[in-house]
């Protein structure tokens, strides 16, 4: 292929894109009556992994980013990714007060980890106290 028909392709293919995400993503975010402020972003040929498996897409924050090539599984995993930035805003709440129980656990075990070194502290110092007086009397 020609340099000139591969560009007039990739804009074709782009702009099929274009449509396709508009259509979907706008469709969705009507029937469901949230995420307006989801975005998507195709990426074709971009390579990722988690946990040893390559991604086809994923979701960051308030964005969805789509890996494949081929734009009828584009569609597919934009109306995946919508649909798992639904979920992850719904465990959000859930993930923050996990989060908090955790610090708040951690901060509780520091204190009393800290009362208990200085316990066994002071034992020691008083018993090398006794011991050096034992030593020089």
């Amino acid at each position: 292929m020609l340099r000139a028909e591969t560009e007039i392709a990739k804009t074709e293919l782009s702009n099929n894109w274009i449509d396709v995400k508009n259509l979907t993503v706008n469709r969705l975010k009507l029937k469901v009556g949230m995420g307006f402020e989801v975005n998507m972003k195709w990426l074709p040929g971009t390579v990722k992994h988690k946990n040893g498996k390559q991604l086809l897409e994923e979701v960051i924050g308030n964005t969805i980013f789509i890996y494949t090539e081929e734009l009828a599984e584009a569609k597919y995993l934009l109306t995946h990714g919508f649909i798992e930035w639904l979920l992850n805003k719904h465990t959000r709440k859930y993930r923050l007060l996990i989060n908090k129980f955790i610090e708040l656990f951690e901060q509780i075990q520091y204190e009393e980890k800290e009362k208990i070194i200085d316990a066994i502290t002071k034992l020691l110092i008083e018993n090398l106290e006794n011991d050096l007086q034992a030593c020089t009397s």
